[in-house]
């Protein structure tokens, strides 16, 4: 009798996730403008809590696509609650073919940002074991959330070309901040793999530096001015185009999930943009002072 007192549907569990995932963005936004960027240029911290940056990166990222392809294609992916009898499932009454173009899109998107990407860098710092811990539960709730309701919650099995103006649209922008986002990614790496010299490289304004900067603690990271694209109006068009990105997605699909996830994605990157444009102006004097943070002419 107690376990059938408490048990409660998966509907309530993920009602209550979904909600507490949009609250908690906002502590996010605040608690960072308060503790800053704690990682890449933003930290010197090489203690014994740390361990390799790539590694790191690499698993923490990968929890994303594979929490989401298990939570969308399992019929209970928490079946694991109902030996307590504490949790009655979702019932899938219906297939979701048209929503696997939003987990493809998903897939893409964490194979160049959890595998290709930390891979390609020259170097990255060790990370802090918190950071990796909290970004994997963030990650795991996230996967979770879109992949049920792709899946189960409102699964979508209209063809993608029956989806109209909102479809065109958001995959259009998901494109578009994808490809920008490997892009001003590129730039930054063509930097950090530069001899230590200054002036000008390889001609022109389009991948130039004018300075070469060193972590706070003298240490051998190089961090050096990048131009060009949108590094012209923004110290971090990387942040923005993923927030486009997801944005797209978002548009594409409808899902509140995924507006969930676009604002946690802004909430966690604009107070990171702020102070790496910030670590900027102090560390190079001839900073460009029309750029803004994030946000072009904005912030």
């Amino acid at each position: 009798m107690a376990g059938h007192l408490l048990a409660v549907t998966e509907q309530e569990l993920f009602d209550t996730t979904l909600h507490g995932f949009q609250v908690i963005s906002v502590f996010i936004f605040c608690a960072l403008f308060l503790v800053g960027s704690p990682y890449g240029s933003q930290t010197d911290y090489n203690g014994v809590l740390t361990i390799n940056g790539r590694v790191a990166w690499i698993a923490m990222e990968l929890v994303s696509p594979a929490v989401l392809a298990y939570s969308y294609f399992s019929q209970d992916p928490l079946s694991a609650l109902h030996s307590k009898a504490m949790l009655l499932p979702f019932a899938r009454d219906k297939e979701p073919q048209g929503s696997l173009v939003f987990v493809c899109l998903w897939m893409i998107h964490y194979l160049n940002r959890a595998v290709v990407y930390p891979l390609r860098q020259p170097s990255r710092k060790r990370m802090h074991i918190g950071i990796m811990l909290s970004a994997c539960m963030f990650n795991a709730v996230n996967g979770y959330l879109n992949g049920r309701w792709l899946g189960v919650v409102g699964p979508d099995t209209a063809p993608p070309g029956a989806r109209g103006w909102r479809f065109v649209l958001g995959v259009s922008l998901f494109i578009a901040g994808f490809a920008g986002n490997i892009h001003h990614d590129n730039t930054l790496m063509r930097l950090r793999s530069k001899p230590s010299t200054s002036g000008t490289a390889g001609g022109g304004s389009g991948s130039t530096f004018n300075k070469v900067g060193r972590n706070g603690s003298g240490g051998s990271s190089r961090y050096l001015v990048p131009y060009g694209s949108m590094f012209a109006f923004v110290s971090c068009p990387h942040f923005f185009c993923e927030a486009v990105e997801w944005t797209g997605f978002a548009i594409a699909s409808g899902l509140p999930a995924a507006w969930a996830f676009v604002l946690n994605v802004v909430c966690n990157l604009a107070p990171r943009a702020y102070f790496i444009h910030q670590w900027y102006v102090r560390t190079f004097p001839e900073y460009p002072g029309s750029r803004k943070a994030m946000i072009p002419f904005v912030f």
